[in-house]
């Protein structure tokens, strides 16, 4: 999905206002403050373009993962958030992966469920297996997401 301008609504404009200038007192690089600078001007302005998109999907995941949406905002605020993260480069990009993982989950319905393993992988990183009487579905879950790891299939 490429984006290319992201209109604001007026909560998400207000609830960013605030995140954006919290942020940009917390900076000191010169180079970093510019770009959030930029964010804020369109921020301002309603709409967000392809430029600051990266400065955006920042703030949102630091918002949304450390819990701060819901605490500040609310679960609509929490919700408008993670409604616009979904709407950018990298927010599409998970709910694409969710999707196809969706797809692959699907296909297993019908069929008898034998084991399911859940085990960590390493730092952050998680992989699920499940296996059914005619497959086998890894799932991997770390912070670039969830998505099919491997699918095996059995033709008996």
């Amino acid at each position: 999905m490429k984006m290319t301008t992201l209109p604001l609504d007026e909560f998400q404009k207000e609830i960013l206002e605030r995140e954006v200038r919290a942020f940009l007192a917390g900076l000191a690089d010169p180079e970093a403050q510019a770009r959030y600078a930029d964010l804020l001007q369109e921020v301002e302005s309603g709409e967000i373009t392809e430029a600051p998109s990266g400065a955006l999907e920042g703030i949102l995941e630091i918002v949304l993962e450390s819990g701060r949406a819901r605490k500040l905002y609310g679960p609509a605020g929490e919700n408008t958030l993670t409604s616009l993260f979904q709407k950018t480069l990298h927010g599409s990009a998970l709910v694409k992966m969710t999707n196809e993982v969706n797809q692959a989950l699907r296909g297993l319905a019908g069929q008898t469920l034998g084991e399911i393993i859940f085990r960590s992988s390493g730092p952050g990183s998680y992989v699920l297996t499940i296996q059914t009487d005619r497959c086998e579905l890894t799932l991997r879950i770390d912070r670039q997401g969830i998505r099919v790891d491997n699918l095996g299939v059995d033709f008996a």
